[in-house]
């Protein structure tokens, strides 16, 4: 970790997780603890990524720039073949997500989904027909324009307001990370065992503790819906407390907006709002 002896560089404490679970086989130089490797410790990066954009780390990056990739000695013609790719960078997939878990459940799903494309067949509409939802400038205005803030939110999870909750449509299973799990006081008899491993924690799979079924309340009152969201408990690392994902966005029917760090959702009562913190 050529960084080390920076200044501006802040070592965090020692994994709050119990020790007990950490693999003994990796440990991180940024943490001084095990459980996960240096080069995929995501609070390094974060520091290292805000410490590039401060301009405070040039040199390192004028020594990785003194020759020039390969693509800048020959350009690429545009009716030239691309060149294949040297890897991938993946989201997190994987977990039960609509599929479920075992084998016989994922191919019930998809059989369901193969037979909805190829007939084309259209869903009953609803007796109450659901709101329009939009976006107007009007909700933009309490923003600092241009931005790339990520969509963070705050929920009401069981008797807790849960702050630092990522909104991320890419990816297919609901997350809680084990230090909130153990936060939140939630007896671990109620995790329920599941053998489906999650792709995207630093390249590697990883598998859950288990699945928890927990209450969400989203919205204010009375324009706000009350879901049980089921989450796979992980324990690693993260700047988040859960991540909330595409299957329980779709299932609220709820349509976000990155512009304008808000999610709206239809309910009994009119449109349902959430803003980004």
């Amino acid at each position: 970790m050529q960084i080390k002896d920076e200044e501006a560089l802040m070592f965090p404490e020692k994994l709050k997780s119990d020790p007990n679970k950490h693999s003994r086989d990796k440990y991180c130089r940024f943490h001084r603890d095990h459980g996960h490797d240096t080069a995929d410790c995501y609070d390094l990066k974060q520091q290292i990524e805000a410490l590039i954009r401060q301009g405070k780390l040039q040199k390192f990056i004028r020594k990785e720039k003194t020759d020039p990739p390969p693509q800048d000695q020959h350009p690429r013609r545009d009716n030239e073949r691309p060149r294949p790719p040297i890897g991938y960078i993946r989201m997190i997939v994987g977990g039960t997500a609509a599929a479920g878990s075992s084998k016989k459940a994922r191919k019930t799903y998809f059989q369901m989904v193969q037979n909805v494309q190829l007939t084309g067949a259209v869903p009953k509409i609803a007796r109450k027909e659901s709101p329009i939802i939009g976006f107007s400038e009007e909700d933009a205005r309490r923003l600092h324009h241009p931005h790339d803030d990520a969509l963070v939110v705050n929920l009401r999870v069981e008797d807790y307001n849960m702050h630092r909750v990522l909104v991320d449509n890419g990816s297919s299973t609901d997350i809680l990370y084990y230090p909130i799990f153990q936060q939140m006081r939630i007896d671990r008899e109620r995790l329920i065992p599941t053998n489906a491993p999650l792709v995207g924690f630093g390249g590697s799979q990883v598998f859950p503790l288990g699945a928890v079924t927990l209450s969400v309340v989203v919205g204010d009152y009375p324009q706000q819906i009350t879901k049980d969201v089921t989450f796979l408990v992980v324990d690693c690392s993260s700047a988040y407390n859960a991540i909330l994902e595409r299957p329980t966005l779709n299932s609220w029917k709820a349509v976000t907006s990155t512009y304008h760090l808000m999610i709206k959702f239809p309910t009994n009562y009119g449109v349902g709002e959430l803003r980004g913190s």
